[in-house]
């Protein structure tokens, strides 16, 4: 058995899905921070007084404006010259580090698709795309190749496949099922032209939370048969494009559709209509016979495939137990945010409320302190409901103020916060002195019970 799984995952297939990935992922990573540029999403990182960081990354410098627009430049130029395959390994190294810098110099601006564009850029870098039409082959800095092991294309698929999967599962909880979120979020578009009033119906909240579930949960099943693989493509493609119409969500629809189309056939690229199939044919030679057996005889390669199994063993695993961390604090996930991240929980509550601070100063003085004063309007919402950015706030606010020659005595925040239109409870006890606490991976025991109901 473990035979066979050698032979099947160091196969050769062709090598022109890898180039189509290569082309479209280098150009999509690049197009998103270039849409921040444009956008001014770059002024999360540039405007706020006060940076929020995970456990442990503490010690990170607060880089200048300059050098925020630096690693924007660099995100941008890395995922360009991926796409082009010039200087490709270290290139895709840069952009999957780009990417994992401006996660970590702002926790507030972590969204599900940046962390798989890092995951993804990481991935690129350990395959050999750049090995068939690419600016590396055709400076002589890599030798030309036709077909690539099967276990570059696996690894990608099972990272595909592994969100969707993750999705459903995190779409099987009370709120969701009784339409909740898409009732809040839909009923707020009832003002968009012609689909306003549809989007606001009762029925269409339901229909779209029961559709989504079904369809992250059986849209890979049915992706890997090929008799339903064009239907599943299809229902893909409206289910991406719907969520371009309704919700925007930059890049990631097209990124979606991008990883998608690569569960057909290892050449489908060859057989595109018009340019873009001529394209792929006259830049990427059809694998030869001899080339093949080559592959699966070459001394070099039976040397690396003990390395290249362990590496994706390490890595599949890390996969499958970081999403299921959440598992392992008490509470809900939704209310607590205890281990949402980076577990692929894709769009699946909506929050809303408020959070005030109360700065108690030696003498009984006391003032109150709006989080806006100090914060963007985006950290400034993902504080309110967010325990920890609450606990994070307060030491960042006691530092402010012993810079300014004061010593707070305590600090405290009055939270208000609504999960999915249930009615407003507090995030914290008022009357928690949140100096006295330390940030920890550990569970908070300190967070007030979430909403009894519909959890």
């Amino acid at each position: 058995m473990l035979a066979r799984l050698r032979s099947a995952l160091f196969r050769p297939v062709d090598m022109a899905w890898l180039v189509y990935f290569r082309l479209g992922a280098g150009f999509l990573m690049a197009l998103e921070h270039a849409g921040g540029l444009v956008i001014g999403r770059v002024r999360n990182y540039t405007e706020p007084q006060f940076h929020f960081r995970y456990v442990g990354w503490e010690w990170l410098p607060a880089l200048p404006p300059a050098g925020i627009y630096a690693v924007y430049g660099l995100v941008i130029v890395a995922g360009l010259a991926v796409a082009a395959g010039w200087h490709y390994r270290l290139m895709a190294g840069l952009l999957s580090l780009g990417y994992i810098a401006l996660l970590l110099l702002e926790e507030t601006e972590y969204i599900n698709h940046f962390y798989l564009y890092a995951l993804l850029a990481a991935v690129l870098a350990c395959l050999p795309a750049h090995r068939a039409a690419s600016a590396d082959v055709r400076a002589g800095r890599v030798q030309p190749a036709a077909t690539t092991p099967a276990w570059t294309r696996g690894i990608v698929l099972f990272q595909i496949g592994l969100v969707y999967l993750f999705a459903a599962v995190a779409k099987l909880n009370p709120d969701w099922l009784a339409a909740r979120p898409l009732g809040i979020w839909l009923g707020a578009k009832a003002n968009y032209p012609m689909l306003g009033p549809l989007l606001a119906a009762p029925d269409t909240a339901w229909f779209m939370s029961y559709a989504g579930v079904g369809f992250d949960a059986l849209v890979v099943p049915l992706l890997l048969f090929r008799r339903t693989r064009p239907w599943a493509f299809g229902a893909a493609a409206a289910f991406h494009l719907t969520n371009v119409v309704v919700f925007g969500l930059g890049t990631f629809p097209w990124f979606s559709l991008l990883l998608t189309s690569l569960f057909f056939a290892p050449d489908f690229p060859r057989h595109l209509p018009g340019f873009v199939g001529r394209w792929f044919r006259q830049r990427i030679p059809l694998p030869s016979a001899a080339e093949e057996v080559a592959s699966q005889s070459s001394p070099a390669l039976v040397r690396s495939q003990r390395w290249v199994l362990a590496g994706l063993t390490a890595y599949i695993l890390l996969q499958l137990a970081l999403p299921l961390r959440y598992l392992l604090y008490p509470g809900h996930v939704h209310w607590t945010e205890e281990g949402h991240r980076f577990s692929w929980h894709l769009m699946l509550r909506t929050k809303s409320g408020s959070a005030v601070f109360r700065v108690l100063l030696p003498g009984g003085r006391e003032e109150t302190v709006w989080p806006s004063k100090y914060l963007t309007r985006n950290q400034t919402n993902k504080l309110t409901y967010s325990p920890d950015l609450v606990l994070q706030f307060s030491h960042l606010l006691a530092q402010d103020y012993q810079r300014r020659g004061l010593q707070p005595v305590a600090i405290y925040c009055d939270s208000w916060v609504s999960l999915n239109g249930h009615p407003p409870q507090p995030l914290v006890s008022p009357k928690l002195n949140l100096l006295v606490l330390k940030r920890s991976l550990f569970p908070y025991s300190w967070i007030e019970p979430g909403p009894p109901h519909g959890l």
